[in-house]
C-alpha cells in the first residue's frame, strides 16, 4: 500500500507538471512566431478576397490574427486579448456578402465562445499552477490535500470548457469556410496539445480524489477510535468510582475530645476513598501499639 502511494503521487507530480506545461504552450500561440510555437494556431483559413483580410491564408492564434509573409516568416500584427474567431469582428470593413453567411447569422456564437475560452485557458492555469506549487505539502498535510483537490476539480473544468469552446467554434469556422468553397484546416498540433490537457488534468482531478477520501477515511477512522477510547476511559473510571467505599457513612470516633482519656492525634489521611491511619502509641505503660 505504501509503494502505490508513492508511486500515485509521484505520477500525478508529472501530471501536474505537464498539465501546466500544455497550457503554458497554448497561451504562447500567436506571442511566439519562431520554431516550434509559429505552428500553434487553432484556424487557418483563406480569405484573399475579403476587404481588409490577410492576403493568402490567414491564422487565428491565441492572442490574435497571423499571416505569412513572402519568406515564409509568421507575422502578427493584429495581438489582443481574446480576440475571437468572428470575421464579422476582425473584418469589420468588409461588406456582409464577402463574408461566408454563417458568420453573419451566428455572429455572437463565434464571438463568444472564443472569446470565454480564452479567460478559461487562464483560470485552468492558475488552478493548475497553484496546485503544482502546493501538491508537495499535501504528503505531509491533510489539509493541504482538500485544498489540492479543489484546486484540481477548478482546473480539470475551467479547462475542459475551454477546450470545448476552442473546439466547437474552430470546427464550425473551418466548416463555414469550406461551405463558402474557400479552404480552410484547423492545427492538429494545437488541438492535440490542448485535449492532452484536458486529459492530464481529469487523471489529476480522480488521483487527487483518491488521496482525498483515502486520508478522509483514515481521519474518520481515527477519530472513531479515539471517541472508543474515551468512552471505554469514562466506563473504566465510572466503575472505579462505584467500587470505591463511602467514607463518610463510617462513625469515627474521636478520641480527642475531653475525658476521652485518649491524647490528641494527627489527622487520618485519606487515599482515593480507603482510609490509612498512622500508628500511635499510648502514653500509658504497658498499652500495646494501635492501629
Amino acid at each position: 500500500m505504501a509503494v502505490f502511494t508513492h508511486i500515485n503521487r509521484v505520477v500525478t507530480l508529472l501530471f501536474l507538471a505537464g498539465a501546466t506545461l500544455l497550457l503554458i504552450l497554448i497561451l504562447l500561440s500567436g506571442a511566439i512566431t519562431e520554431f516550434p510555437i509559429d505552428r500553434f494556431y487553432w484556424l487557418e483559413a483563406e480569405t484573399s478576397d475579403i476587404s481588409g483580410a490577410p492576403t493568402g491564408l490567414a491564422r487565428w492564434t491565441f492572442w490574435g490574427l497571423c499571416t505569412k509573409d513572402s519568406s515564409g516568416n509568421l507575422q502578427c500584427p493584429n495581438l489582443a486579448p481574446a480576440y475571437p474567431i468572428s470575421p464579422r469582428d476582425n473584418f469589420s470593413s468588409a461588406p456582409s456578402s464577402e463574408l461566408p453567411s454563417d458568420f453573419v447569422d451566428s455572429r455572437a456564437t463565434y464571438y463568444y465562445l472564443t472569446r470565454f475560452a480564452f479567460c478559461f485557458f487562464w483560470i485552468a492555469l492558475a488552478f493548475v499552477g497553484v496546485a503544482l506549487l502546493l501538491y508537495a505539502l499535501s504528503w505531509c498535510s491533510y489539509a493541504f490535500t482538500k485544498v489540492i483537490f479543489l484546486l484540481a476539480i477548478g482546473g480539470a473544468l475551467f479547462d475542459a470548457a475551454a477546450v470545448s469552446c476552442q473546439t466547437a467554434a474552430s470546427v464550425m469556422a473551418r466548416n463555414a469556410f469550406r461551405n463558402d468553397n474557400r479552404s480552410a484546416n484547423i492545427s492538429a498540433t494545437l488541438f492535440g496539445i490542448a485535449w492532452a490537457s484536458v486529459a492530464c488534468t481529469l487523471y489529476i482531478f480522480f488521483a487527487t480524489g483518491a488521496s482525498f477520501l483515502r486520508r478522509a477515511y483514515q481521519s474518520h477512522k481515527e477519530f472513531v477510535e479515539m471517541q472508543k477510547y474515551k468512552e471505554q476511559a469514562l466506563m473504566y473510571q465510572g466503575k472505579q468510582e462505584a467500587l470505591q467505599p463511602d467514607v463518610e457513612s463510617y462513625p469515627i470516633r474521636d478520641d480527642t475530645q475531653p475525658g476521652s482519656g485518649m491524647p490528641e492525634t494527627q489527622p487520618e489521611a485519606h487515599h482515593s476513598g480507603i482510609k490509612f491511619f498512622k500508628i500511635r502509641r499510648s502514653q500509658q505503660p504497658g498499652d500495646q501499639e494501635s492501629v
